[in-house]
């Protein structure tokens, strides 16, 4: 073979070669498992699409009340479809345990530089970083203006450090009520632990569980059993609405029929845009003999240990969790607060300007510095979150609560004691 033949075959090869190269890495597609509204992550993968163009990223959206039977069953069977995929914060002690989660100790000096503190503590168990912080989260009171006006009520105020008590609030929503409100008070997350659970901290009665790895259920104190009938009197006098779901609440607040709402900030984007309604926000309430306590944690993002793909699926992870314009971008459509440090500010700093909410970013960045309080850190928090939700939902609903409470630690006991 002359020298010009043999160049021009060698360079052919080269070409063959970085042909198939590129072909090979077009076709790496990593599956992206989460909870959010179909498209929520659409503009997020786009953008890391081009900047990655070796990756694909095929998103798959569930509800959030399937996701966690979704994860259990295809990553408990060795499913490698799934890549990528958000976790519940109080969930990563349990997934690490059963091995659903990579180890990411060696990103924690990537990951403490880009994120914030309580988020990272609420991606680690035992001494490990298992997620890569993503969001947090934070609530307000909303509050109607009109109906607070048409009662002649003043409005709460957005400071932070001046909070109403419970006390305060209840008899303003009753009067509010009395004047045209169709519902004078709400939990958006009527009977979800997540919300609820400052109820019981504001007044020391500790989040419902004890024991050095919170597996032994502690509700039916004095104190849990009292604080449960003050939360069902809301819905059997009348005050708030049973018999409406979650995902119904914030319809009921910009459509005007609730004068006050705790909820998650994130309902601010939607009731801006909601004809007609005038809203404020203040800090969420506490128990006048008790402290200020708010609700926190929110999503991680998780990566499949047994992934065929982990490189890319690491490069995903990072880039909306790690890369301050994906993590903003991340939460645009789903407007949660980002746990990466500089997209958490320009965050604050978007929705406080963005009309009706100036007391935004204070009362965010108050809380999570002054009255948050994560959900219990326990391999044991799946059951016991599955459990507590359908408790709170029977005694929203009418059943009485001591008894409620005695049936849910009988089977909190069974179900801990099934854990492995």
């Amino acid at each position: 073979m002359g020298s010009i033949n043999k160049v021009q075959y060698l360079l052919a090869g080269a070409v063959i070669a970085i042909a198939c190269s590129q072909a090979s890495a077009a076709d790496v597609t990593i599956g992206f498992l989460s909870s959010q509204k179909p498209g929520a992550f659409s503009d997020v993968i786009a953008s890391f699409e081009k900047a990655n163009p070796g990756i694909k990223v095929q998103a798959q959206y569930i509800p959030f009340d399937q996701l966690n039977a979704q994860v259990q069953a295809r990553l408990g069977s060795g499913d490698t479809s799934v890549d990528v995929y958000t976790v519940d914060e109080p969930r990563v002690p349990y997934y690490a345990h059963r091995g659903f989660l990579m180890d990411l100790s060696d990103q924690r000096a990537e990951i403490e530089a880009a994120s914030n503190a309580a988020p990272i503590a609420g991606a680690s168990y035992d001494g490990k970083i298992w997620a890569f912080p993503f969001w947090t989260t934070a609530q307000f009171l909303f509050y109607n203006k009109d109906l607070l006006n048409k009662a002649g009520l003043p409005e709460p105020t957005g400071d932070p450090a001046k909070r109403l008590t419970w006390e305060e609030l209840l008899p303003n929503a009753k009067k509010a009520q009395e004047t045209g409100a169709k519902w004078g008070f709400a939990f958006d997350q009527n009977d979800r632990y997540y919300e609820l659970q400052p109820l019981y901290e504001s007044l020391g009665y500790g989040p419902g569980l004890k024991g050095d790895k919170l597996l032994e259920p502690a509700l039916t104190s004095d104190g849990w059993v009292k604080t449960t009938n003050w939360y069902r009197d809301l819905y059997a006098n009348g005050l708030a609405p049973r018999g409406v779901t979650y995902e119904q609440m914030p319809a009921l607040f910009s459509s005007g029929q609730l004068a006050y709402m705790v909820g998650g900030v994130w309902h601010a984007r939607a009731f801006r845009n909601a004809e007609g309604l005038n809203f404020g926000v203040a800090a969420m309430p506490y128990f006048k003999d008790g402290k200020p306590v708010t609700p926190t944690g929110s999503w991680t993002i998780g990566v499949n240990p047994k992934s065929t793909k982990k490189d890319a699926a690491l490069a995903f992870a990072k880039y909306i969790t790690l890369n301050s314009e994906g993590a903003l971008q991340a939460s645009t459509v789903a407007p949660q607060p980002p746990a990466n440090k500089s997209a958490f500010e320009a965050y604050l700093k978007r929705e406080s300007e963005a009309g009706k909410t100036p007391a935004f970013g204070d009362i965010v960045r108050y809380d999570l510095a002054n009255t948050a309080v994560n959900r219990p850190r326990t391999i044991g928090y799946v059951v016991f979150e599955e459990n507590m939700n359908k408790t709170f939902s029977d005694i929203r609903n009418g059943a009485e609560a001591k008894p409620s409470l005695e049936r849910a630690e009988g089977v909190l006991r069974a179900g801990f004691g099934r854990l492995n």
